[in-house]
């Protein structure tokens, strides 16, 4: 068994992800969503297992420096935080013009709960669990055999289809699962730039969270509005980072 996932260590991995997260999430579900999800760590558990059964200490090591590799040139810090926040709030600014009603501050809460809920958020509702096995193992991987463009949209719908058990709890919408795919694009040019999955998981935060609160501003057909609009600005950070630097590496020759 173990020279097959040698064989196919990214099969081997994804196949893993995957499993993991419903075993992990079934029970969860059942239990009425009480408890700690902890089936969003499925990524991470599998990049760590994959890695250290093919690799060894050296893999998991690899892993282990992407997150913590918080040197880099402080402008990504404002990428990786800032852009999906910008994107968040260029859509609630675009939305208005499409008839929506204009934004309602008051369903904001206040930030000190916003800041505590962050916090909790980061480890337990994906960017903790899932980018050290999203961009720590897996991108690097696919990455030594396929261009930046081909990379980031198959592992953009990998990662939409690993959403699929949210569907069982009604949380499950075709605009996020399209933004994954975008996002990855943009998770790649990220990555290529940097070499940190730190940056990811702040990335994966801050889109996260900018959607849960910000996204609040609106209601009903207007708020699904906001997130296709925001789904579209996605789409376009990401041909534009196509358009810049090409399919194959999103990066300047000299950088990551």
């Amino acid at each position: 068994m173990v020279t097959q996932i040698s064989r196919h260590p990214l099969v081997s991995f994804f196949a893993l992800a995957f499993a993991l997260t419903w075993l992990l999430f079934l029970p969860w579900m059942a239990s009425g969503g009480e408890g700690i999800p902890w089936f969003t760590f499925g990524p991470a558990l599998a990049g760590f297992a994959i890695a250290a059964l093919t690799e060894g200490w050296v893999g998991v090591r690899r892993i282990l420096a992407a997150i913590g590799r918080w040197r880099v040139t402080p402008v990504w810090y404002l990428v990786a935080i800032g852009l999906p926040l910008a994107l968040q709030l260029a859509a609630m600014l675009v939305t208005p013009m499409f008839g929506a009603a204009p934004p309602n501050w008051s369903l904001v809460p206040p930030f000190g709960e916003i800041v505590a809920w962050v916090a909790i958020f980061l480890v337990f509702s994906g960017p903790l669990g899932e980018e050290p096995g999203w961009r720590g193992y897996a991108l690097p991987k696919m990455l030594e055999r396929q261009g930046a463009l081909a990379a980031s949209l198959m592992l953009g719908v990998l990662w939409a289809t690993w959403h699929l058990p949210l569907g069982l709890l009604g949380d499950l919408t075709v605009y996020g699962s399209i933004h994954a795919v975008f996002a990855a694009v943009v998770f790649t040019w990220l990555w290529q730039n940097t070499g940190s999955a730190l940056l990811a998981i702040l990335m994966h935060a801050s889109h996260q969270n900018s959607v849960r609160y910000l996204g609040r501003v609106y209601e009903g057909a207007d708020q699904v509005q906001q997130q296709w609009i925001a789904v579209a600005l996605w789409a376009l950070v990401a041909l534009a980072i196509v358009a810049i630097h090409g399919r194959e590496r999103f990066a300047p020759k000299a950088a990551a």
